[in-house]
């Protein structure tokens, strides 16, 4: 079974505006940042599992590394399509951004109406994430898979992408 994550993509446009505040009001110019743009540069993939008849289950995929562990009556079999999902963040030079991730999505196999729940999404970076001299941070995402009790076999992902919001601090 092999599971297909799309991270979907929202950025967000921050304004700042400065005044000065003398005897009057004297406007002064606003400065805008540019918008942040995302690029999904890979799909998040659990690899292939087999679930258990034993009881519920979960897939940890690491942000660190094309890993995943499995606890509860879970059997993990070949890793080689493991990989968690990149993301390259996109804006002004030397700023500082705020990524955050969902709480959980549900995903669907494609052949029934069976789902999983995906959750506990992280980053390998903390937050807020450092847009160096370039004005570019690529950033690796890893989640957890729970897996029902007698989950049937086959591919699961979602009918829609999934959002994540980053904005400038």
């Amino acid at each position: 079974m092999r599971t297909e994550l799309v991270p979907g993509q929202r950025a967000c446009l921050a304004v700042t505006i400065a005044a000065t505040l003398l005897s009057t009001f004297i406007p002064t110019p606003a400065t805008t940042q540019a918008a942040v743009s995302l690029d999904v540069r890979r799909e998040m993939h659990f690899g292939e599992f087999a679930a258990s008849v034993d009881g519920s289950g979960t897939v940890v995929l690491s942000p660190n590394g094309d890993t995943v562990s499995a606890s509860g009556p879970v059997i993990l079999f070949s890793s080689k399509d493991v990989q968690r999902a990149r993301i390259k963040i996109v804006g002004d030079k030397k700023t500082y951004v705020i990524v955050s991730l969902p709480s959980s999505i549900t995903i669907k196999s494609s052949a029934s109406n069976q789902t999983m729940t995906v959750s506990n999404f992280t980053m390998d970076v903390s937050n807020p994430v450092y847009l160096g001299n370039n004005g570019q941070k690529i950033i690796n995402i890893g989640a957890t898979l729970t897996i029902g009790t007698n989950q049937q076999a086959g591919s699961y992902t979602t009918n829609n992408s999934f959002t994540f919001v980053v904005e400038y601090l």
